[in-house]
């Protein structure tokens, strides 16, 4: 699970990784399981999500990406 800490108005992305084939589909690059988004913890104006995805998908921060 990747954790993430996001302040109000901050995005994340998640999009296919650059060695991901480009004819996979679908149903084989989630298989059974979707993305699972977690709301772990509020602190203030800060959330901390966990973030359960297939590795051949890149999550980053909005300030990263």
């Amino acid at each position: 699970m990747l954790v993430l800490t996001r302040r109000i108005g901050e995005s994340l992305f998640i999009f296919p990784s650059k060695d991901l084939d480009p004819n996979t589909t679908v149903s084989e690059l989630f298989g059974d399981e979707p993305i699972r988004i977690t709301l772990t913890r509020v602190n203030g104006n800060q959330s901390r999500l966990g973030i359960v995805a297939p590795d051949e998908l890149t999550i980053a921060r909005e300030e990263v990406a």
